[in-house]
Parts: structure tokens; C-alpha cells; sequence
């Protein structure tokens, strides 16, 4: 990551930037002037990553593609919960539009991974999560072999599965979301009625312990599962203030099976899930810092690293004492970043 002061007109943006509440600065890609290096220095943008590589020497389309989908998406997400803050309002057709934007993205490379790692403010905590969310339940549907018209229903629960926390009508935003979602959502037909169902069982679990209704086994849909399990992950992983590195969070969601989710959810979601997609910088337990440049299909979370001192390849798979440590995060790279 290079020092904002250290930026050169012609440097390539490696990373997209975000303001703190989530709106898109630069995407990567872009070639930096002179007026865009001190547009960064005004808005006290600490720094970038920057990559130079030829065009021939790295492919960004993908990569840009997503970062633009991320970033719309969440936009999406914060005008509809601030509209139901304030005016008690569901702005739907963006949902729906966001809904099949990410299906479609997803549809276009299914093995496609990406960071579900973020650092989060707590001002665009709710919109950053719900956006993974969104991705992950999707990911986990095709997985399960879901049609479209299936994605998109879980696909728009989980974009809306908090939006009950926003509403004046939530004495209680913790306990009262998923009711006061469900009945929001039931408001308006266009919206699939299995979604606002995804909205209010979201909480539940198959042991009848979860909430608002204690609902067991068939009874808790699988939909609702669905985006129940991508739910507990994205908050485990993303809890503010804690290190938890993603493949804690894949066994944290292993060891609910029978209790809380269906063994058949949780493994479609397990296969779902790239916990360290290649380009991710991490910290080892040796102190050595790399970026993941190659991963093993049958143990993902045991990718071969590439130090970046001295350009070292370390397969973890060859050397199980050593682990990953830390995610390294650049704090302008994702929504919602301090």
C-alpha cells in the first residue's frame, strides 16, 4: 500500500477506495492524475494500493466488476433502510434490481471467489453485512442447485433480512426485526412472500431455541436456513473489534449442524465458501506477511502463500505448523472501512 504523498500520476488503482460510509471514491483500475491524487489528499485518504502490471500481465475485468457490484449494492441497501428510518417506506424495485444484478454476477463464474474478510465502522456495519450476506446465501443456493427464480427470493431476504431493526415500529431491534420485517415486506406484492418468511425466520433454529416463534425442524424453511447460515458467518467473521479469520468462521458454522442447521445447508454453504480467495494478503504465524496465490480445492484453508520479502512460496498444506494469523486489510478497500 503506498502513502498517498507517494502516489505518481500513471499509478494504476489496484484496490477500489471507499469513503467511510461506503461511497465509491476511485475503482480499481483507474490511472491516477494529478487532480485525482490531490482530490485523495483533500478527503485525507491515507493511502493506496497500486498496481502497475502490464494489462497483459493481470486480468482487473472480473475484479472491477465486482468491486462496482459491491459497492452499488451496497448504496442500495442503505437508501432502503434510511428510507424505512424515516418515512416507514420500501423502495423496492432497486432491491430486486440488486438482487438479480448479484445472481447474474455469480451465475457468470461460479468458483469465482472473494473477500468476505472486512474491517467495519459501525455507522455502515448493517449495510456492508447485509450485502454479504446476499452473497453468500446465493452462493450457497446454486450450490444446492436452486433455479433462479429460488435465488432470487433468498437473494432479496437477505439483502432486507434487517431491515426491521430501522423501524420505528422496533421497541425491541434486536428481538422485534424479524416480525416487523416480515410484516413490512408483506406490504408489498412484488416482493416473493418466501422472502419476507426468510426475513422472519432468519433467527430461528432447527432445535426451536431460535426466535421470534421457537419454530423446529421442517417447520424452519430451508431458504430461511440459507440465509440464516450466511447470517451467523458474516457476524462471526466480522465482528468488530475481533480477529476472527474466515476459516474459524467456517467451523463455527460446522459445529451447528443438527442443532441448528440442516447438515445439507451447512455443507452446500461449506463448499460455497472461498475462505482466502487468491490476492488475499495475510499474516503468518512465522510473522512473514504474503498474498494467497494458489488454493487446494479439498482444503481451502491451507492456500499456498507468496511472501512478499522475499518472494518466497509457502504451501501450508507442506508445513502444518504454520497458520494464518491475520487477514491484512487495507483500511480504504472495503465498505465501511475506518
Amino acid at each position: 500500500m503506498g502513502a498517498t504523498s507517494e502516489l505518481e500520476e500513471g499509478d494504476r488503482i489496484g484496490r477500489s477506495l471507499y469513503t467511510l460510509d461506503g461511497r465509491l471514491i476511485l475503482s480499481a483500475g483507474q490511472v491516477l492524475t494529478r487532480r485525482m491524487i490531490d482530490g485523495l489528499v483533500r478527503l485525507n485518504v491515507n493511502g493506496a494500493y497500486i498496481d502497475n502490471r502490464r494489462p497483459n500481465e493481470v486480468s482487473t475485468n472480473r475484479s472491477e466488476a465486482f468491486e462496482h457490484l459491491r459497492a452499488a449494492a451496497f448504496d442500495t441497501v442503505k437508501a432502503a433502510f434510511q428510507s424505512v428510518a424515516e418515512y416507514e417506506r420500501l423502495e423496492t424495485r432497486p432491491i430486486i434490481r440488486t438482487a438479480n444484478d448479484i445472481i447474474r454476477h455469480l451465475g457468470e463464474d461460479p468458483q469465482e471467489g472473494f473477500q468476505m474478510k472486512e474491517r467495519r465502522t459501525e455507522a455502515a456495519y448493517l449495510y456492508a453485512h447485509s450485502v454479504n450476506v446476499c452473497l453468500l446465501a446465493v452462493r450457497t443456493g446454486r450450490e444446492l442447485g436452486y433455479g433462479e427464480q429460488q435465488l432470487r427470493t433468498i437473494a432479496i431476504g437477505a439483502l432486507l433480512h434487517d431491515i426491521g431493526r430501522v423501524s420505528r415500529f422496533a421497541f425491541d431491534p434486536e428481538r422485534d426485526h424479524p416480525r416487523v420485517g416480515f410484516d413490512l415486506m408483506r406490504r408489498y406484492p412484488e416482493l416473493p412472500l418466501l422472502a419476507a418468511h426468510v426475513v422472519l425466520q432468519h433467527h430461528e433454529k432447527l432445535n426451536g431455541t431460535g426466535y421470534p416463534f421457537g419454530v423446529q425442524g421442517e417447520q424452519f424453511r430451508k431458504a430461511a436456513q440459507i440465509v440464516a447460515v450466511a447470517n451467523e458467518y458474516d457476524h462471526f467473521v466480522n465482528e468488530i473489534g475481533q480477529n476472527h479469520l474466515p476459516h474459524e468462521g467456517i467451523e463455527y458454522i460446522m459445529s451447528k449442524v443438527d442443532t441448528h442447521y440442516d447438515i445439507t445447508v451447512v455443507r452446500a454453504f461449506v463448499r460455497s465458501v472461498t475462505p482466502y480467495p487468491i490476492g488475499t494478503v495475510v499474516r503468518l504465524s512465522n510473522g512473514m506477511i504474503g498474498t494467497v496465490v494458489e488454493m487446494h480445492k479439498g482444503n481451502p484453508s491451507r492456500p499456498v502463500i507468496q511472501t512478499n520479502e522475499h518472494g518466497l512460496r509457502i504451501d501450508l498444506m507442506h508445513f502444518p505448523t504454520e497458520f494464518i494469523e491475520e487477514v491484512i486489510l487495507d483500511p480504504q478497500m472495503s465498505t465501511g472501512r475506518a
